[in-house]
């Protein structure tokens, strides 16, 4: 039986400043994002966001994992005039995570984004974005909390995803307030909630290019796990 090495997956990380922290700005990330990797048989490795490094940073890892994060996506990237719901701008991370997915794309190599991450794979790949969803009967950013699930999605029976969790719908977590408008090109929907709103996009062509809007890094169920399989399995070919 071949033997693979723990492939190295490098994961994008938030940019803060709140004090509760340091009195001075920082890096962070949640440490489920972490785990998922290292129980997926991944080995992490934290990204700052520094776009002049992108090249380096890429030719070290076999994978890339973006994260969700407390911001938004500049809408002037996909043509559009920011409303007055858009959140804060993280410019130097945008720049980053943009660069490292197109090299993604352009290089073939594994890359999974998870919530805005997903929105930044579709924007990378010249989509656009709700910048904010209207009410729903779905609340993507679920009063409960993000450990638990609170809506279904179904999945496109043809997508790579469906052949990934084996699952026509199941429940997830919710923790949005902009989503997929406009899929980007050379994407597919794979995933979609009850409401209408996109859930997954994937890319036929690519290895491994997949977007999740719901955060699988908490493990709610075993689909999610599926997912970080995956991913991993796909990071050590």
């Amino acid at each position: 039986m071949k033997k693979y090495k723990k492939p190295i997956i490098g994961i994008s990380i938030d940019t803060g400043s709140n004090k509760t922290y340091s009195k001075f700005p920082w890096y962070a990330v949640r440490i489920n994002y972490i785990n998922s990797i290292i129980s997926a048989n991944g080995v992490p490795l934290m990204l700052p966001s520094k776009p002049e490094l992108a090249n380096h940073y890429f030719n070290i890892i076999d994978g890339i994992l973006l994260t969700g994060g407390d911001f938004d996506i500049d809408p002037k990237i996909y043509g559009e005039k920011k409303e007055k719901k858009v959140n804060h701008l993280d410019i130097p991370r945008t720049k980053f995570e943009i660069k490292i997915a197109k090299l993604a794309l352009k290089k073939n190599k594994p890359i999974l984004g998870i919530c805005g991450g997903q929105q930044l794979l579709n924007v990378a790949s010249n989509g656009s974005l709700i910048q904010h969803i209207k009410k729903t009967f779905i609340k993507h950013e679920q009063p409960e909390p993000r450990n638990k699930a609170s809506h279904k999605v179904k999945i496109n029976l043809k997508s790579k995803l469906f052949k990934i969790v084996k699952k026509k719908e199941f429940k997830v977590n919710s923790a949005h307030h902009q989503a997929v408008k406009k899929v980007g090109k050379n994407l597919s929907i794979n995933a979609i909630a009850d409401d209408g709103i996109i859930e997954g996009i994937e890319s036929d062509s690519h290895k491994f290019f997949l977007g999740i809007q719901w955060h699988p890094e908490f493990f709610i169920s075993n689909y999610d796990k599926k997912i970080f399989k995956a991913f991993i399995k796909a990071c050590q070919k």
